[in-house]
């Protein structure tokens, strides 16, 4: 079987890359209206901004940015109601303002005291 085969210890973050790749593509190939491609992108972007803004100190960060990246060519590839350049834009601009708004504490992780204002 496939699954006996992978050093999970080693493999862990390329297995998961590729898991996230074949999500991003079946989300993107679901949505059949450009409008939610849209939105959803959008979400994304914002969920992959969180993401790097709590692990952009920890060591190892490079299989979460390979997590991130596979999702996006998933979604990219399989985005084929909508407009690829306006996807890669808005998951740009939305990944963007997510950890910006992060970083100055506009929108805190739960975990952190000023999350209790």
């Amino acid at each position: 079987m496939i699954f006996d085969k992978i050093k999970w210890d080693e493999q862990w973050a390329e297995t998961f890359a590729v898991f996230f790749t074949a999500v991003g593509f079946v989300i993107a190939l679901l949505l059949r209206s450009a409008l939610f491609t849209y939105l959803s992108v959008i979400v994304a972007g914002a969920l992959a901004g969180r993401l790097f803004y709590a692990r952009r100190f920890a060591q190892p960060i490079f299989p979460f940015v390979m997590m991130i990246v596979g999702f996006l060519v998933g979604y990219l590839l399989g985005s084929f109601w909508a407009s690829r350049f306006w996807v890669l834009t808005f998951f740009a601009l939305s990944f963007g303002t997510s950890y910006y708004l992060h970083l100055k504490e506009f929108l805190v992780i739960f975990k952190k005291e000023l999350f209790l204002k």
